[in-house]
């Protein structure tokens, strides 16, 4: 009966030792696990984080894209209104070269009856001369 119970106590401090280092390896496992959640957490953090940045850069972005769309309608306008005053200038041009042909023409006509006159003068200065 005695070497029924040291067996029986032998079994179960090695049950005891066995539950001991089942305690440990579980505390490790623990240790593990607490260890992985909070590298979950700081990732989740750091996701975050990264999350906001990007939020940040898309609202960025959606600024860029208004003010290029601005920029893009202004450059529009300005392109519409420099061809109208093109348009302008080369209607004012038309108008000052044929108003300078009207001008040349007529002094043309006036230099041909100054000239004219002053023939008629240089006939009569020659008559007169050749009176006296």
């Amino acid at each position: 009966m005695e070497d029924i119970l040291k067996q029986i106590v032998s079994q179960l401090n090695k049950m005891e030792s066995k539950m001991d280092s089942m305690g440990n390896r579980m505390d490790s496992i623990e240790n593990k696990i607490e260890s992985i959640e909070n590298k979950v957490g700081s990732m989740e953090n750091r996701m975050d984080s990264i999350e906001n940045k990007i939020e940040s850069m898309e609202n960025k972005v959606g600024s860029m894209e208004n003010r290029m769309e601005a920029f893009e309608n202004n450059q529009k306008s300005l392109i519409a209104e420099q061809s109208e005053m093109r348009k302008e200038v080369g209607f004012y041009y038309a108008s000052m070269m044929k108003k300078m042909d009207e001008t040349k023409t007529e002094l043309s006509s006036e230099i041909k009856q100054v000239t004219a006159i002053q023939k008629q003068h240089q006939s009569v200065l020659e008559y007169l001369n050749d009176q006296q």
